[in-house]
């Protein structure tokens, strides 16, 4: 939809639903004002990404890169609001008791409950790269993806289990069937 504006006696055209130059650059401005204060109040709310990744790397008994961590910290609070919550209760309680690895942890006073079940939460998204309940011969379930080559399951079986969309092995390889004894 067109419309012709009168601007010091010479008409101008512009176009309904496009912002001109001078407002997105103001726009632009305003936000770009606006970014440090609220990455700022952000930060104070969000765990840190490093927080996240060596609580999942101490949980695993894996070095756990802060990407993936952060994924898996997202699906869980997906799926579960009070998921924050109840790591900062799970992180407060492992930097108290000192513990430096899931063994020493697991055997800790007090390590059970809510904490407990977090921690098995956010082991179970690492391993199978994925959080919730898949529902068989359901069309709605409560999973939220993860990561599939990252999954720490699949890291136990990456030389032997090919994706068939990039194969390590080359093109064609289940062209042929296998040699068997």
């Amino acid at each position: 939809m067109d419309y012709f504006i009168k601007a010091g006696g010479a008409a101008t055209r512009q176009t309904a639903g496009v912002m001109s130059r001078r407002k997105f650059l103001g726009t632009t401005a305003a936000l770009l004002a606006v970014t440090p204060v609220a990455s700022r109040a952000f930060a104070k709310t969000a765990p840190a990404q490093t927080d996240v990744a060596n609580l999942a790397s101490l949980l695993t008994g894996k070095d756990v890169n802060a990407a993936l961590a952060m994924r898996a910290q997202a699906a869980l609070t997906e799926n579960n609001p009070d998921f924050p919550a109840d790591m900062d209760a799970l992180q407060e309680f492992v930097a108290q008791s000192g513990a430096t690895d899931i063994e020493a942890l697991k055997d800790m006073p007090g390590f059970e409950g809510s904490i407990r079940q977090t921690a098995q939460d956010m082991i179970s998204a690492l391993y199978l790269g994925y959080v919730g309940t898949p529902k068989g011969q359901s069309a709605v379930d409560d999973v939220k993806f993860v990561t599939f080559t990252e999954a720490l399951t699949f890291q136990l079986t990456h030389d032997y289990t090919p994706i068939p969309s990039y194969s390590r092995w080359g093109t064609d390889y289940w062209v042929e069937l296998p040699k068997t004894n």
